[in-house]
């Protein structure tokens, strides 16, 4: 009996074919960035921002993986569109705090649709029932990521 590839790739380890299809989304978010003048690592601090609300400059950073001379790069980007606003903590006057802008919430919005026509595309051959479930899973399974991020301290999330 002869094994055919698809079956092939759902015996293999969970790791392996999500880093494949990873893979495959990333060159597609990637192209569906690139007129917007935007880079993976800009928007994962969009997204970021978006998820946990306004940020410590370090805090981004240790989120990110980036170091604080790339992260000012990023975020000077992302200011110099009017993506985010950052200003100084009342606090703690040394600390930065980064904040989404609302053209930043409007870019975010646009995207998400982009990203729901290349999930249609990537994702076509699953049911909408399949659809909820891996997104259900890949919930779960990306907060296992960031609970270990507290435990992180030279690596990023």
């Amino acid at each position: 009996m002869t094994v055919s590839g698809s079956e092939t790739r759902a015996s293999a380890a969970s790791s392996l074919l999500i880093s494949q299809l990873a893979r495959g989304m990333r060159r597609r978010v990637e192209q569906a960035i690139a007129p917007l003048g935007l880079r993976p690592r800009e928007l994962l601090a969009l997204q970021h921002l978006r998820e946990r609300g306004p940020s410590a400059q370090q805090t981004l950073s240790e989120l990110l993986g980036v170091d604080a001379t790339n992260l000012v790069a990023v975020l000077n980007s992302l200011e110099d569109a009017e993506l985010i606003e950052r200003r100084r903590d009342r606090a703690d006057r040394r600390r930065a705090i980064i904040e989404l802008a609302p053209p930043g919430e409007r870019l975010l919005a646009d995207l998400d649709r982009a990203f729901r026509q290349i999930d249609d595309e990537i994702l076509a051959t699953l049911t909408s029932s399949e659809r909820e479930t891996l997104n259900t899973l890949l919930a779960q399974a990306i907060g296992q990521i960031a609970s270990d991020c507290t435990k992180l301290t030279d690596e990023g999330c």
